[in-house]
């Protein structure tokens, strides 16, 4: 999107065509582009902390995030186990 009026226009087809309210709508457009946004390091950081609090261990959390990384949208090269542990604690 290049300006504040593409989303407005986004906003309003997204009412138009769920039947939602305009501001549901915008807001639910600003959800979609935050979660297309976030870098692969802020995701790696976002789920660590997630699954963390689960109880998980970093020894399935590691793998796991790598695997949920290849099925993102945005374009990241495949993180090696070491280099996700060094995203989460420098």
């Amino acid at each position: 999107m290049s300006d504040l009026s593409d989303l407005d226009d986004l906003a309003a087809y997204v009412a138009r065509s769920s039947g939602l309210d305009p501001s549901t709508a915008r807001r639910i457009v600003d959800d979609i582009l935050s979660y297309l946004v976030e870098s692969p390091e802020d995701f790696v950081r976002r789920r660590h902390a997630a699954l963390s609090r689960l109880g998980h261990r970093n020894e399935a959390i590691y793998p796991r995030i790598a695997r949920e990384l290849a099925q993102r949208r945005f374009p990241a090269a495949p993180y090696s186990l070491r280099q996700i542990r060094r995203i989460i604690y420098g």
